[in-house]
């Protein structure tokens, strides 16, 4: 515990981006708000959404100051989903897309936006509209109950990681080496533009400029949570640390070449993980100087001398390998696309998982969320209560 009477830092709860797998981050705060108890503020004042986890985020924040109706409207949300929610998933639309791409490679003529991408997620657009109610963000804000919310995406034109920050009034802009802050009103425009995973969704206009998902270039993630004044970070992320099972079986040789499918998966789950892992390595370095450097005297007074305590919550089973037990619910042409890029392998699972926006595997995502976050929750007890963390927790995995 605390050495003091005084209380806790802010807490910030940091959202990551990971399509489809978002639903697992739904899970986690469902076991959170049953420990949090009825009609109680969100224990997180300060909330960060990175692409998916934005919008998780932007509910949160609305509901700040009931952090289980909050949850309650998550839920709701993603147990409802279906993939034509998220993105035109017919067989004309698909096609269309694919041929006006393969013709603007051909002929190397411009062409409309929407076809520099493997999919449209304009239905997104009208789901959020639908079920966002921005108006309340404003309002938490004043009535104290959420100090800010930040929605990170990436900007086509600078290549900076920018965070859009809407909160109390007590945020600052701040500017770093490639990456800054924007203060501004929060809209369904953020939101498209954090999610705008390149090559796969549209970019997304925000005034003068067009953005793409926001871990792209996020070299920081944790930093607007440490601008904003946390002193606690609660971090849920959606994707494997460790990678893949430690021991490959390569008994008949060789595994065979990388399709598309697998070299996607590697390079999303770099854009979604890597920065975010190496964020933490670099938080529990400095922890461990601050501790050090820390003098008797100021331990005696109570002061944290810069401690920023980190949990981290993440999948404990491969949610890419759980996929392919879901692929029969794809639509018929975007099975047929994933089919021909790989992604109906195993090697090429974690990209279909980013996309597999249905509602049986965002159910199964939310149950083990849920588990996951419940088996833990003597830590996250802890971790609420203001109590001092000794380091970041990676989980275990069974790869079974």
């Amino acid at each position: 515990m605390k050495d003091s009477g005084a209380p806790p830092a802010p807490a910030a709860l940091i959202l990551s981006g990971g399509g489809a797998r978002a639903a697992y981050q739904v899970g986690s705060l469902r076991a959170v708000a049953h420990l949090v108890g009825r009609r109680r503020p969100s224990p997180f004042p300060i909330v960060c959404g990175t692409s998916a986890g934005a919008i998780n985020a932007v509910v949160l924040a609305a509901h700040a100051d009931d952090f289980r109706r909050g949850v309650a409207r998550l839920l709701r949300l993603w147990r409802k989903l279906r993939i034509p929610d998220i993105y035109m998933s017919d067989m004309p639309s698909l096609s269309r897309l694919g041929f006006r791409w393969l013709a603007s490679v051909v002929t190397g003529r411009g062409v409309k936006t929407e076809a520099l991408s493997m999919l449209d997620n304009a239905p997104l657009r009208k789901l959020l509209d639908r079920e966002v109610d921005y108006d309340l963000i404003a309002k938490r804000a004043q009535d104290g109950s959420l100090m800010a919310i930040t929605i990170n995406a990436t900007s086509y034109r600078s290549g900076q990681s920018v965070t859009f920050v809407q909160g109390d009034g007590r945020a600052r802009a701040w500017e770093r080496v490639r990456r800054h802050a924007e203060l501004t009103t929060i809209n369904t425009d953020h939101l498209m533009a954090s999610v705008a995973i390149p090559f796969i969704f549209p970019a997304a206009r925000i005034g003068e400029d067009y953005f793409m998902d926001g871990s792209v270039r996020q070299i920081a993630p944790l930093a607007p949570a440490l601008h904003l004044g946390a002193g606690r970070l609660f971090v849920l992320a959606v994707g494997h640390f460790f990678g893949g099972p430690p021991k490959a079986n390569l008994a008949n040789g060789l595994p065979s070449y990388p399709s598309f499918a697998m070299t996607a998966s590697h390079a999303l789950s770099s854009i979604f993980l890597d920065n975010l892992a190496a964020d933490l390595e670099r938080l529990v370095a400095v922890n461990r100087l601050i501790d050090k450097m820390a003098t008797a005297e100021a331990r005696a007074a109570g002061a944290d001398v810069g401690h920023v305590d980190a949990m981290l919550m993440a999948p404990t089973i491969d949610l890419g390998a759980r996929a392919l037990d879901y692929a029969a619910l794809l639509p018929t042409g975007v099975r047929a696309m994933l089919r021909g890029l790989g992604a109906m392998q195993q090697s090429g699972s974690t990209m279909m998982s980013y996309l597999l926006f249905d509602r049986a595997y965002c159910r199964l995502l939310i149950r083990q969320g849920f588990a996951d976050a419940m088996a833990r929750r003597h830590e996250i007890e802890a971790f609420l209560a203001g109590e001092r963390i000794a380091g970041v927790t990676l989980p275990r995995y069974n790869w079974d």
